[in-house]
């Protein structure tokens, strides 16, 4: 796991993350006040696009394409609330982490009970 470090308090950001494979990601993030959380806009690597995903507590928000995708991200939060203050992240009361391949299988593996 990659705790992704770059997030600030802007409303609305972008970042670029390198996989383990070298291959870029895209991330849009954006905070929407009147619903109280943080969004993925768009997250896209190679062919992989995905639009309009709201950020939660998670083991791995992207587990629905695992098959597709060779990474994940997970979002943990003090308290185990949602991330619904537009500092969040800048302050250290969530985390975003990239997970890798190695990690996407370990949690499949905890979730399958082994």
């Amino acid at each position: 796991m990659l705790l992704i470090e770059s997030i600030t308090g802007a409303a609305r950001q972008q970042q670029r993350l390198v996989l383990p494979d070298g291959s870029l990601l895209l991330v849009r993030l954006s905070y929407k006040p009147q619903q109280y959380g943080w969004f993925i806009d768009e997250i896209t690597n190679k062919e992989f696009t995905l639009n309009g995903l709201r950020i939660t507590n998670n083991l791995n928000m992207l587990r629905q394409w695992k098959n597709l995708i060779p990474f994940g991200l997970a979002c943990y939060t003090d308290g185990n609330r949602e991330p619904t203050q537009q500092e969040d992240f800048l302050s250290g009361a969530s985390a975003l982490y990239l997970l890798s391949a190695d990690d996407v299988q370990a949690i499949e593996a905890y979730l399958a009970g082994g």
